[in-house]
This record gives structure tokens, C-alpha cells and sequence, in this order.
């Protein structure tokens, strides 16, 4: 349940706390009246102490009384506030803005201020952090990845986030900044993204995963991993189709993987027809049924 800054969720009895502010106004109304008596005693003694009708003393003791009387009224004021404030602690409001879980107290119960126990949990789910492991030789290739596809500042590099299938959410997030130590066990770094969650889809505790840049790369080629094959030295190779509709084997330089796709360096150009499967089928001089699969984007981004 959604929930605003102020909104009541909970209610304790007020009525100790309302008997405690009605003797609180019962107290300054006690000693505004007696401020009342002491300043009409005051006026009087001041005139008369004019006339020398009443000694110095006599006058001195009043203008002391009338100003305890003050004090008296302001300790009073003190204490009526102190009280309100208690009484509207009775009902318990949300601090901030955000989603309410469930309630983890029943009617009925007990609390007290030193309790440890949560009443329940206000989360603002907005934006949210994802904490991704990368291994800490990947680390150092964001920044020059950043530079590579133009952009300055690292932290402004998307950064999707995936289902646990793989799937993409429709969110993106930004790198904001990697922990200062490596695991040793592991040899990972943490990696703390910020993601915009303006549509809830994102819950605290969800296990995501995330595609971290680590380069940015324009025009390059992309040929799906299973049409690329090694030969008896261990070269990568393509069967590709020529004009006649022939497969002939050309040797392949490869990049990375992406997307289960190699990145083609070398060997291949644009508009060139790559056999994916029957590879080990295709003769020479035989022409080829040629039935067209889906095309690899020209540009990519990991």
C-alpha cells in the first residue's frame, strides 16, 4: 500500500496522554491567574510606594512575586506543549513517503519506546540499488570503455538489468561507483547501481542480474557462435556463400562473445551470406538452398 509523508497508520490509547494535557491546562490557567493577582498587586504597590505609603521593601518583594508569577506561567505554557506533543505520539504516522509492508503488531499489543520490535517497514522503491559482482580485471575497462563510445564520465553508461532467465526488465540503471576492496575468495568487486523503479517492478531482496558495460563498439559484424568452426590447427572459420550460391571456407578472426554471437574482427564484410548450420554438409562446386535467418545488428554494445 502506497502511503504519504504524515498519514496515520497506527493508534495507541490517548486518553493517559489526554488526562495528562487536560492537568496541563488546568496548571497554566492556575498560574495564569495567579500572574493576574500579582500584576494588579504590583500596579497598586508601585503607586504607592510613590506616596512613600508602603515601605521599599514591601514593593521589592512584589516586583520579585510578579515576575515568579511570569515564570510560573511560562514553565506551565512549557509543559502543555510538552504534553500535546505526547498525546500526538499516540498516533503513529509514516515518516516518509513509500510502500507499507503488513503491519508486524496486532491490536491490542503492547509498545513502548524501547521496544526493538518493528511496527512496520516504509520503503521507497522509486529508485534502487542493484549490487553486482565483476570480477576486478573487468573493473578497469569500464572507463576506457566509456571513452570509446564517447562517453566521459563512466557513470553515465546504461546499464540493463535482466531477469534471472536472462530476460530484460524495462528499467535501466547507472554504475554509480565499485567497491574499494576485492574479495579474496572470489576476486570480485562489488558494483553499485542506481536504477529508476518509477514502475514498482523492483522489489527490496530481488535477485536480478545485470549487463555492466565493458565496451562499446560501432560497425562491427556478429555471426551466431554455432557458425563459427576451428579447422585441424585450431583457426576460426566460416563457411560463406558466394555469388554462385556456392559455399566456400574463409578464415575468420573473432572477437568476445555476446549474446551467444561471436564478434567477427576480420575476414568478413558487410552484405556477406554466412552458413549457420550444415556446415560439415556443404561440397565444393554444389550449389546451396539457402533459407535466411534473422540478421545481427550492425552495432553493439556489452
Amino acid at each position: 500500500m502506497e502511503v504519504t509523508a504524515g498519514q496515520p497508520l497506527f493508534q495507541i490509547s490517548p486518553l493517559p496522554f489526554k488526562a495528562d494535557v487536560d492537568s496541563a491546562v488546568a496548571a497554566l490557567e492556575h498560574a495564569e491567574a495567579a500572574l493576574i493577582r500579582e500584576q494588579n498587586q504590583f500596579e497598586r504597590k508601585k503607586k504607592l510606594v510613590e506616596s512613600l505609603a508602603v515601605s521599599r521593601e514591601s514593593y521589592d518583594d512584589t516586583v520579585a512575586q510578579l515576575a515568579q508569577a511570569k515564570a510560573n506561567v511560562a514553565g506551565a505554557q512549557a509543559t502543555l506543549q510538552r504534553r500535546r506533543i505526547e498525546l500526538d505520539f499516540a498516533t503513529i504516522r509514516a515518516p516518509i513517503s513509500g510502500k507499507v509492508g503488513p503491519a508486524l503488531v496486532s491490536e491490542g499489543a503492547l509498545v513502548a519506546a524501547s521496544d526493538a520490535k518493528t511496527m512496520a517497514s516504509i520503503q521507497q522503491i522509486d529508485q534502487v540499488y542493484v549490487d553486482v559482482r565483476r570480477p576486478a580485471s573487468q573493473i578497469d575497462r569500464v572507463a576506457p570503455a566509456a571513452r570509446s563510445g564517447g562517453v566521459e564520465d563512466a557513470s553515465k553508461l546504461p546499464v540493463a538489468i535482466l531477469t534471472a532467465g536472462g530476460k530484460p526488465y524495462p528499467v535501466s540503471g547507472r554504475a554509480l561507483f565499485s567497491d574499494i576492496s576485492v574479495d579474496p575468495t572470489t576476486g570480485n568487486v562489488a558494483v553499485r547501481v542506481l536504477v529508476d523503479n518509477s514502475s514498482r517492478i523492483l522489489l527490496p531482496g530481488m535477485y536480478v542480474r545485470a549487463r555492466v558495460p565493458r565496451a562499446i563498439r560501432h560497425g562491427v559484424l556478429l555471426v551466431p557462435q554455432q557458425a563459427v568452426v576451428r579447422n585441424a590447427d585450431g583457426q576460426p572459420q566460416v563457411v560463406v556463400v558466394n555469388a554462385e550460391r556456392q559455399g566456400e571456407v574463409r578464415k575468420v578472426a573473432v572477437g568476445e562473445i555476446v549474446d551467444r554471437q561471436y564478434i567477427v574482427t576480420d575476414g568478413l564484410k558487410s552484405g556477406d551470406i554466412v552458413v549457420v548450420e550444415g556446415q560439415d554438409r556443404v561440397r565444393g562446386g554444389a550449389t546451396l538452398e539457402i533459407r535466411t535467418a534473422s540478421r545481427s545488428a550492425a552495432s553493439m554494445q556489452d
